[in-house]
């Protein structure tokens, strides 16, 4: 059976604040069926925003080749590696470069989460060059998902959590979902309401196979309600 793909765009925190005109982000929701969804959010700048990196590296070393032949061809006849406007800039220069290499190691692709009511929750991050980072929660350690309220750095922003139990819970008892890339607000309750369609929330009894079809309320509106 083919799943039903939908897609919708949003913008990121970043793009909001910087005025962007643009979507950066893509949310594509693929249904295989009542209890299975998997939920890609798509970096769509991923390809600019490595370019940018490697414009700079590039512009790096075209900057420390002009200046190091300039000093061999201006200098004495005798130009050692240990002289100081040889070596401090040397070290300036590689620190520039590690710095950059590991800023565009880090950009994330996408960020993709399967829930299946059979079998667990699984996360996984793609970053740049195809790295990946793993996790699986099972079933019976998920205690509920929460789109959550919190203050950093005098700004408002908003996590969406999944909250453990059992075992899991000493490990970690919470877990943030999608938040890499720092998706706006409009986007996390989008997921989070794809989620609690497919009974993240709720203990009912498969057997019934029905969902709450009334909007979700998160910790972040209940908390607005009560002002």
């Amino acid at each position: 059976m083919e799943p039903e793909l939908t897609r919708k765009r949003f913008y990121s925190l970043g793009a909001k604040y910087a005025g962007s005109t643009e979507e950066d982000l893509e949310v594509c929701i693929k249904n295989y069926g009542g209890d299975v969804v998997r939920i890609e959010l798509v970096n769509r700048l991923h390809g600019a925003q490595c370019q940018r990196q490697l414009r700079r590296l590039l512009l790096l070393l075209s900057l420390s080749t002009v200046y190091f032949i300039s000093v061999w061809r201006l200098g004495d006849n005798f130009v050692s590696i240990w002289q100081p406007r040889i070596v401090y800039p040397i070290l300036i220069v590689t620190i520039i470069a590690i710095v950059i290499i590991r800023t565009a190691l880090a950009l994330v692709k996408t960020e993709k989460l399967f829930y299946s009511w059979d079998m667990a929750l699984q996360t996984e991050t793609v970053r740049s060059f195809g790295r990946e980072s793993v996790f699986c929660v099972q079933r019976g350690h998920i205690h509920d998902i929460v789109l959550n309220e919190v203050i950093e750095n005098l700004d408002v922003k908003y996590l969406l959590i999944l909250r453990t139990r059992g075992s899991m819970f000493k490990k970690r008892p919470i877990i943030p979902l999608f938040h890499s890339q720092s998706p706006s607000f409009q986007c996390l309750q989008h997921i989070y309401r794809i989620l609690h369609r497919h009974w993240l929330n709720t203990d009912k009894d498969r057997s019934e196979h029905a969902y709450n079809k009334d909007a979700p309320v998160s910790v972040a509106s209940q908390s607005s309600s009560n002002l």
